[in-house]
Parts: C-alpha cells; sequence; structure tokens
C-alpha cells in the first residue's frame, strides 16, 4: 500500500514538537538563561524533534511501534508528556538527585527502545544545560540513562522482575552518592537519603507503571478495533447517512463474518471490522478500492484490516488471509 500523510499522525508529532519546545523554553527560562541562549536552545531542541520525528517513521515502517504501519502515535505523544512533565520536575531537584533512569524506562513501555533512548537525552540535555553543565553530573546522568535503556529491555523478563527491581534501586542510589563524592571531594548523606527517594520512585513505576502502559501499548489494536465497530464512531455515521441500504449491508457482512471467522478459527475481530468497510470507498465513487484504503488509511485503521480493503473482489489483487477470504466470500 503506497505511503501518504495522515492528519492524525502530523496532528501528534506536532504536538510533540510543542511539548518538547515547551520544555526548552521553561528549562531556559528557569535557569536565567538570555535571548541568544534561548535561541540555541531551540535549536538543539529543533535538531532534536527532527531526528526524533524521522526515528518515529522509520519504526513506524519497521511495524516496531505497536507491530502496525498504520499507528497514529497518539500513545508515543502521551508517553512523551508523561517524561517531559517528569523533566520539568526534575529541574526543582538539586543536583544529582534527579531519577532520571525513569525517562527511558517509561518512554520504552509506550515506545521503542530506539525513541526512548532519543527523547531520554534531549530532556537530559537541556537538563544539564539549565543546571549549569557540571561535568560530573552530566557523567551521573549519563549513566543513569544508559542503565535505564538496559533495564529497560529486561523488564520484559517478568520471571526475574524482582532482582531488575533491586538492581535499578541500587544503581539509582550509588551513582549519585558516588559521583557526588567525586564532584565535592567528600560525602554528602543528604544525596544519599533524596536518591533513595528518586530510586523508590523508579522502582514504583518499572513495577506498575511499565507493565500498564506495556499492556496497553499491546493492546492498542484490539481497542481500535473495538472502536470502529462501535455504532457511533464518525466514519461509520457518514456511511448510515449515505446510504442506509450500503449501511445494512456492512452490518451483515460484519455480523456473518465474524461468526465464520470464529467457526474457521480466524481473527473475528479483523473479520467484524473489515466486513463494515469493506465497501467504504464507495462514499468516494471510483476508484473505489483506492478511495477505500485512503479513508481507512486517514483514520489509522489496523494495518489487517486496511489490507482486505487493498483485495477489495480481487480487483487491485487476490486476497492473502484467511480474514480477507472470508470477507470477500461473505460480501458476495
Amino acid at each position: 500500500m503506497k505511503e501518504q500523510f495522515v492528519a492524525k499522525r502530523i496532528v501528534n508529532i506536532g504536538l510533540i514538537f510543542l511539548v518538547a519546545i515547551g520544555f526548552s523554553v521553561i528549562a531556559g527560562r528557569m535557569s536565567g538563561m538570555y535571548l541568544d541562549q534561548l535561541l540555541g536552545i531551540g535549536a538543539l531542541t529543533v535538531l532534536f524533534m527532527v531526528l526524533f520525528a524521522f526515528l518515529l517513521i522509520y519504526e513506524r515502517n519497521r511495524k516496531r511501534i505497536s507491530h502496525n504501519r498504520e499507528t497514529d502515535y497518539g500513545k508515543i505523544f502521551k508517553g512523551f508528556l508523561l517524561t517531559a512533565i517528569l523533566a520539568v520536575i526534575f529541574l526543582f531537584l538539586p543536583e544529582f538527585t534527579s531519577p532520571v533512569m525513569i525517562l527511558p524506562i517509561l518512554m520504552s513501555a509506550v515506545g521503542t527502545y530506539e525513541l526512548a533512548v532519543c527523547s531520554s537525552f534531549f530532556f537530559c540535555t537541556v537538563l544539564e544545560m539549565a543546571k549549569g553543565c557540571q561535568s560530573y553530573e552530566i557523567l551521573c546522568c549519563t549513566m543513569l540513562l544508559l542503565f535505564g535503556f538496559v533495564i529497560a529491555h529486561m523488564l520484559e523478563d517478568t520471571k526475574n522482575k524482582v532482582w531488575y527491581l533491586i538492581l535499578i534501586f541500587a544503581v539509582a542510589v550509588l551513582a549519585p552518592v558516588l559521583f557526588s563524592c567525586f564532584f565535592y571531594q567528600e560525602p554528602h548523606y543528604d544525596i544519599l537519603g533524596k536518591a533513595a527517594i528518586g530510586a523508590a520512585v523508579t522502582d514504583l513505576a518499572a513495577a506498575f507503571v511499565y507493565p500498564f502502559l506495556t499492556k496497553q501499548k499491546e493492546a492498542e489494536i484490539d481497542n481500535f478495533l473495538t472502536d470502529i465497530t462501535e455504532e457511533d464512531y464518525g466514519l461509520l455515521r457518514e456511511l448510515k447517512k449515505f446510504s442506509r441500504q450500503e449501511y445494512r449491508h456492512a452490518l451483515r457482512v460484519s455480523g456473518i463474518a465474524e461468526k465464520c471467522a470464529y467457526i474457521v478459527g480466524a481473527d473475528a475481530a479483523v473479520c467484524k471490522a473489515a466486513g463494515l468497510y469493506y465497501r467504504i470507498g464507495i462514499l468516494d465513487g471510483d476508484p473505489m478500492v483506492e478511495n477505500g484504503v485512503a479513508r481507512a488509511q486517514n483514520h489509522c485503521f489496523p494495518e489487517k484490516v486496511t489490507e482486505i480493503l487493498s483485495e477489495y473482489y480481487g480487483i487491485e489483487k487476490m486476497p492473502s488471509t484467511i480474514e480477507s477470504a472470508i470477507v470477500q466470500i461473505v460480501d458476495g
């Protein structure tokens, strides 16, 4: 299927840009930066975000985001916003006490590890610039990010989760204490207590927030299939308004295709959704197949559904899955 610009994706990428710029402005103003410094940090933000946007598109095309090319980046935006809010909170914390390990852990839960690395290094770069770029604090922040990135990989292994949580706590406490000792040339026990609080918060995020966000990401397609088959979904209402006969036909095809899928062990949710929208291209007329696919892509339908629409009656290509064959047979 031909790649195209989709409004939902463009809006969410734009929102991510705005969040990044907003964070940079807040960080710059809080640190008392002059106008030329603010412009410099703004340019740095644009560079990071251009990289992030290209990486976002690349990862989607590789089906690395929810295993679906047609995602709308909605969960990525929410994860980015959450990490930005945490990074703003870090601006108020004393040096060496920001629990930055939490950033890659949360972003990897909603996106991919590459996106987590890119966004986390952006927030920490701006954070350290706002705090004065002290060399030992930068090293501490980098070390915590690297550990956070590696441990985020490990958290998928739920059997050994307790050990990973212990590792998170140990690293999140020891790293700030050690680097602060290098910087001050003497131990600061108040940093130990503050780092322990940050480590506990990171552990809680890894233990509860990470699995919750991961499940939400994995359920994205199922949730969306449920949404688009609801009677009040916008595109379905448009079809009903266009033609009552077409709407009733779509409901019949959807219901029968779903039952057939259950019988033969196919994906019933995909058959149900594809049956509803199999002839959606009729809203725009000829070329009906291309217009139907374009409608599905504009609404970020799951790729399996869009693929079935592209195989309408074998005009462009023959059915490639059992779900596609079921919908075509039922519609016929």
